[in-house]
């Protein structure tokens, strides 16, 4: 009997696996690597060994992936080849040692950072050339892009989301946080709008101007959260060693896809697009 109800679960996690299949891996962080799961295949595997570090967040562009690494002798914003067996490590530019957010302009091979302890939001070229500090900020958290409107989001952690062109210029608040501090968010620029979960576990949406604020779901996990991605129609969390999906239809129940030894700090989906 407990083989036949295994079983079912087990036929009921790889059907509810394959809706949300979008042929491609989830990448994310721990404290030792970044590894990849083929979300069709639950399939496991280490991209990245480093030293104990902390990898906040992480871009793609032109078949790199890019990524903050933040070790006690090292703060940059690294990349490697992806997906390729060459994986070396290639420094991009030397950085502050509480970096957390990343983005790239993938129209003007831009790239975006921000640091939690100056307080500063950055810009560069990819290849780390021209240096330039755009503005000084709060707490600024997460930076996301929407290329095709030319809008940037900024999480400011113990506020709300900022909107505002590249240059920085025309800052609005467009969310004042209920439960904060916020350490993660993430946009869905087909449906234009944004997600984020606050210290109370609530996994909550809005629209990219900040009307519309939706509960998707209470998850009743207190404590900081430091990774979400949204594709398609589900949205990918981790709650610290934990990895879960769940549909954007509020009130769904979540799936664990995995539990890592350590705390998961950020989540990238590569997908066919990205490419």
């Amino acid at each position: 009997m407990e083989v036949k109800v295994l079983l079912c679960m087990c036929l009921l996690l790889h059907c509810t696996l394959h809706k949300s299949s979008f042929h491609g891996q989830l990448l994310f962080s721990n404290s030792t690597s970044i590894m990849e799961l083929d979300v069709d295949t639950l399939k496991m595997a280490v991209l990245v060994a480093y030293e104990t570090s902390y990898v906040y967040d992480m871009a793609y562009h032109n078949k790199y992936l890019y990524f903050q690494l933040r070790r006690s002798d090292y703060n940059a914003i690294t990349r490697f080849q992806y997906p390729s067996k060459n994986q070396a490590l290639q420094t991009v530019v030397q950085t502050g040692v509480n970096t957390k957010g990343l983005a790239i302009d993938s129209a003007n091979n831009h790239l975006y950072w921000s640091d939690n302890d100056n307080y500063t939001v950055s810009r560069c070229n990819l290849d780390g050339t021209h240096v330039t500090v755009l503005t000084t900020l709060t707490h600024p958290f997460v930076i996301r892009l929407d290329v095709t409107n030319r809008w940037m989001y900024i999480v400011e952690s113990v506020s709300g989301i900022l909107k505002s062109r590249f240059d920085l210029a025309n800052q609005q608040t467009i969310v004042n946080f209920t439960s904060k501090p916020v350490y993660c968010m993430d946009i869905d620029t087909d449906e234009q709008r944004l997600y984020w979960i606050g210290r109370n576990g609530d996994i909550k949406s809005t629209k990219d101007d900040g009307s519309d604020v939706k509960t998707i779901l209470s998850t009743n996990n207190i404590g900081e959260h430091y990774a979400i991605a949204v594709f398609g129609s589900y949205i990918y969390y981790s709650y610290l060693t934990q990895l879960l999906m769940v549909s954007k239809t509020p009130l769904s129940m979540p799936t664990v896809l995995y539990t890592d030894t350590s705390w998961i700090d950020c989540i990238f989906v590569f997908n066919q697009s990205s490419k």
